[in-house]
């Protein structure tokens, strides 16, 4: 008997929620807005999930957000849903699941623990969505660094410059900004310093709104305004006329320089850096910022906005390549069988192994070893694990 591992990278983002899978050295991208309904929906883009005797509608009604990641509700919901977006034919599936935090909270253990226990590793989950029977167990989770894994996503973009680098990922809730030296013996970049800031496209869009209401005596909402900032729309609509967006951008002025000093305080001013800009808010960011930035590298918006998932899916480490386990009549486990190599562009899916090139092949694959024993109950013997054709 076969069994599939997939590994995706979920950005669970304060305004939208992200996800990334590759297949066959290209990336699939979905995404979800961060809303969360309890009473039924009618609106044909809702997710109906039901599990643990709950039902709720992901993608409508009220913003999900709290800066706070590690206590937002539903984040397990929310992860079934970005799942199913990446396969959605698949009803049952392990998954090598990679999360991120912003650096904050990936640098406090108890918020980085109580984030990782919403996902428990080995427990087989059962849910339906929009009525069809899924089930989904995490084999591993990894959590990363917001703002650190969007630059890793683009690190091919940076090209020769070995000038330092300031990451700014501006996303719903939180700015999160990661700088980065050239390392010459090395010949590579490594991060240095991390900050997190909590404002973000939404308190954007809530100054926005309430600034154009009073100019106009109207009553447009902030979800409004934070729809037209994240898909790049330059006019506002409102009651048969068109207003331009940029004329209420001021606005938002205190809130940029405010985060801008913030940034400027611990790292010093933007233009001695490369500034590499990602997340769903950066664009309306720079429009305020970008006479203080010298020089910039510039990011086509896939990879602005989904520059976090795709980070947590492509750092380091090792990739299945194939994999079966050989069950009993009584559905034990008999034999677990893995070939796994260093994971490359022309890769086809499959589940990461750990930050591997850092740690040795050998180190790395016993720790695998030991996962599986963990997971399935089985003796080291009964797992036979090849890298490179040799075992």
């Amino acid at each position: 008997m076969s069994m599939k591992f997939v590994s995706v990278g979920i950005d669970l983002g304060n305004s939208m929620l992200k996800a990334v899978k590759e297949v066959s050295g290209k990336k699939v991208r979905v995404k979800v807005p961060n809303r969360i309904q309890y009473d039924k929906a009618i609106n044909p883009k809702a997710k109906k999930v039901e599990f643990d005797g709950n039902t709720i509608f992901v993608g409508v009604g009220e913003l999900n957000n709290n800066v706070q990641k590690h206590s937002r509700k539903h984040l397990l919901e929310q992860t079934f849903v970005m799942i199913n977006e990446l396969y959605p034919n698949e009803s049952e599936l392990k998954v090598d699941l990679r999360l991120g935090l912003p650096p904050i909270q990936y640098f406090n253990d108890s918020y980085k623990s109580n984030f990782a226990s919403m996902f428990p590793v080995g427990k087989q989950f059962e849910f339906t969505i929009d009525g069809i029977a899924k089930k989904v167990t995490f084999v591993s989770l990894e959590i990363f660094v917001e703002g650190y894994s969007a630059f890793v996503s683009n690190i091919e973009s940076i090209g020769d410059n070995k000038q330092d680098i300031l990451s700014i990922d501006v996303g719903g809730g939180t700015t999160d900004i990661c700088s980065f030296s050239y390392d010459y013996d090395d010949e590579m970049y490594y991060p240095n310093d991390t900050l997190t800031i909590p404002k973000g496209v939404i308190d954007y869009g809530l100054e926005i709104a309430k600034h154009f209401n009073e100019v106009e005596n109207a009553d447009i909402s902030s979800k409004y305004i934070d729809s037209l900032l994240k898909n790049n729309i330059e006019e506002i609509e409102y009651k048969g006329k068109k207003y331009k967006l940029e004329n209420y951008l001021s606005s938002i002025d205190p809130i940029v320089y405010d985060t801008t000093n913030k940034i400027t305080n611990k790292f010093g001013e933007l233009d001695r850096y490369i500034v590499v800009g990602v997340g769903g808010g950066y664009k309306t960011y720079n429009r305020i910022i970008k006479d203080r930035i010298a020089s910039e590298i510039e990011l086509d918006e896939d990879s602005q906005f989904f520059g976090n998932a795709e980070g947590y899916l492509e750092q380091f480490g090792f990739m299945v390549k194939q994999s079966s386990v050989e069950l009993t009549e009584n559905y034990e486990v008999r034999k677990i069988i893995l070939t796994v190599a260093e994971k490359e562009a022309r890769d086809t899916e499959g589940i990461f192994v750990e930050q591997g090139k850092a740690q040795g092949s050998q180190i790395v694959l016993d720790e695998l070893k030991q996962k599986l024993v963990q997971y399935y109950g089985a003796e080291e013997e009964q797992i036979q694990i090849s890298y490179g054709g040799e075992r």
